[in-house]
């Protein structure tokens, strides 16, 4: 190297987690102490990495890069390799601290730190004219390895200390980390005094999950029709910001999509809609939060039909069974089928499950109607003529007390006003959902008329084909609920 040229040397920034890289010393506070060192020195920044990864890991895949790009420009002749302090270099111990600083060793690269630890490696033979790899010595390496050490250890601590905590409120019920879609978090002061996070409904978007729990219990409309509707009410999946590798910049969306049926029965197999926390950390059991849930338990089981099934033991304590009920849904050929008026309305007596009703053939070969039931339990049939007419007949034979005609009428044009009410908020929130698409769609129509490009044209008529579609499957959805 001329005597003129100044050294080449690359950059390393690292933070270990999406927070960090926003509070504290971030990414770009490390760049500009590491440009300032290099600056000072009067070296050449050739490169500089940003990486947002632990450095506990096993695996660097940015330290990775780096070294792939020491190989593939050779002509560059990296001299040094420079990074804040050991610990944002690696927390994974004296081990991976000694590889990774070997891997540079090898390519003829030295490790400096901006806090001055780590000295300039030595030949201890060097009067005597030779080298050898083991007689380059650092006068720090002890000091390093020291730090290297307590850096690794450091993070035993903290995470025992923090995830510990975390564990131990999550088996109080109490919530850690982000909501779930449709709650928000929020800060209580528990019996102690301290603040604890809970979850409370969110204002906008717990409705849509409470419509689909009650639609699912209700059993009257299949996922794909409970979908639509969901959506017709105006459901998006939520928007999430996309951001670089480094985490200092937003580079795109993600979300903001309707609701599909895979998701949706994604979601109605989780208990914390029910107020039930149920994870790892639980030992996979249902324990019951500090907050309430979208629905009651008995609307979470009804719509679970069995697929998870929240057992409640009466002294506090619940238990969760899986394909628990024997009323698994069949998809019915007719599900209003005039022959059997009374199926699906009375009850079995052994189960409490809706009577089935369908024709078998006798002997002759004559078909014989029959309201049976047998869902994991002794065959139970009835001929549909004398069926029928037991019903009738107590039906015929039912005779009110006026005062309990008065009280049913009011409870009955009570719970008819109730109904309608949600209806209306239903239909209301759809309307308000195909008022929006309109705006947008206007929106995209008015883009499309300003610009000439071919391409912002053929992405602007993908966007009013696929705004079309949701207000005609909104308006659709609309009509069927008015």
């Amino acid at each position: 190297m001329k005597s003129n040229e100044k050294i080449n040397v690359i950059g390393h920034c690292r933070v270990s987690s999406s927070k960090q890289a926003q509070e504290g010393e971030s990414l770009d506070v490390q760049e500009g102490i590491v440009r300032a060192h290099a600056e000072r020195n009067g070296w050449n920044m050739v490169k500089l990495w940003h990486e947002n990864y632990s450095g506990r890991k096993d695996s660097r895949p940015v330290f990775n890069e780096i070294l792939s790009y020491i190989d593939s420009h050779p002509e560059h002749r990296i001299e040094y390799y420079v990074f804040r302090t050991i610990d944002r270099f690696t927390r994974g111990g004296t081990g991976m601290y000694d590889q990774m600083r070997k891997e540079l060793l090898k390519r003829g690269v030295s490790m400096i730190d901006t806090s001055g630890m780590i000295q300039p490696t030595k030949n201890t033979l060097e009067e005597l004219g030779f080298e050898y790899d083991w007689s380059r010595h650092s006068p720090s390496e002890i000091t390093e390895v020291v730090v290297a050490t307590t850096s690794k250890q450091e993070v035993t601590t903290i995470e025992t200390r923090m995830i510990g905590q975390e564990i131990r409120l999550t088996l109080q019920g109490y919530k850690v980390r982000q909501p779930q879609d449709g709650f928000l978090n929020s800060k209580i002061h528990d019996t102690d005094g301290k603040k604890r996070t809970i979850m409370v409904e969110d204002p906008n978007r717990a409705k849509y999950y409470r419509v689909m729990f009650e639609l699912r219990a209700d059993g009257q409309l299949t996922d794909k029709e409970i979908v639509d509707r969901i959506n017709a009410m105006g459901y998006r999946t939520r928007v999430f910001s996309r951001w670089n590798k480094g985490h200092s910049k937003i580079i795109g969306r993600s979300g903001g999509i309707p609701l599909d049926v895979k998701h949706f029965q994604v979601h109605i197999l989780k208990p914390i809609y029910a107020g039930f926390m149920c994870e790892k950390w639980t030992g996979y059991k249902p324990i019951k939060a500090k907050f309430d849930g979208l629905v009651s338990l008995e609307t979470f089981n009804k719509a679970n039909r069995g697929k998870v099934f929240i057992e409640d033991h009466g002294d506090g304590t619940y238990g969760i069974l899986y394909d628990y009920h024997p009323d698994r849904r069949i998809v019915k050929k007719m599900r209003d089928n005039p022959l059997f008026p009374y199926k699906s309305v009375v009850m079995c007596p052994e189960c409490g499950m809706p009577f089935l009703g369908s024709r078998s053939r006798s002997k002759s070969g004559r078909p014989v109607p029959y309201y049976h039931c047998s869902r994991k339990h002794k065959w139970i049939g009835f001929n549909k003529a004398v069926f029928e007419k037991i019903v009738e007949d107590y039906l015929h034979s039912l005779r009110f007390r006026t005062d309990e005609t008065e009280s049913m009428r009011a409870v009955l044009i009570d719970r008819y006003n109730e109904r309608k009410s949600e209806i209306t908020q239903e239909a209301i929130a759809m309307g308000q959902s195909v008022v929006e698409l309109e705006v947008q769609k206007q929106q995209a129509m008015d883009a499309f008329k300003a610009t000439a490009s071919s391409v912002v044209r053929r992405e602007l008529e993908k966007d009013i084909e696929t705004l079309d579609a949701q207000i005609n499957g909104s308006n659709a959805e609309h009509a069927k609920i008015k």
